[in-house]
């Protein structure tokens, strides 16, 4: 039985107050991983490739019912499967990126007009946005976790 609690994130949700949900899956998925307790706060292939079905399935499901199938992991993992799992045509498809210029952290869309799958996406993101695409973890990060998301059948 999960020890995680999902209220703080289901209330936000279902505010469309999608930034603060964003933060808050972020540190939920943290402390599911035990990244949480790492200095750098990140998580590592391991904790992405052993991440609990049952768990992913709850945030997925919160974040989908609350945007009407807008936002949520499988939703963006449906993106990538149908993009022949290219992860540079689905940031582009999401708006993670635009001729190969990635978005900085003011610029994520928060609102209920940003393009489907757009969110969650703050979920890998170290203490500074700008390092995140720089340092190409976004890649190998989303990679594994939509690979984890497509094992888990969310």
């Amino acid at each position: 039985m999960s020890k995680i609690n999902y209220l703080k994130l289901y209330n936000l949700l279902e505010q469309s107050a999608w930034k603060q949900a964003d933060i808050e899956t972020r540190r939920i998925m943290l402390e599911i991983t035990g990244a949480n307790q790492r200095e750098d706060l990140l998580m590592t292939a391991s904790d992405l490739q052993s991440f609990p079905c049952a768990e992913l399935k709850t945030i997925d499901k919160m974040w989908r019912e609350a945007s009407h199938d807008q936002f949520g992991f499988s939703i963006i993992a449906k993106i990538y499967q149908e993009l022949n799992q290219d992860y540079f045509l689905l940031a582009e498809k999401v708006g993670w990126c635009n001729s190969s210029n990635w978005i900085k952290y003011e610029q994520i869309n928060f609102t209920d007009h940003a393009p489907v799958g757009h969110l969650p996406l703050t979920w890998v993101v170290p203490s500074t946005f700008s390092g995140y695409w720089l340092a190409r973890f976004a890649s190998a990060g989303w990679r594994r976790l939509l690979n984890r998301i497509i094992e888990c059948e969310c």
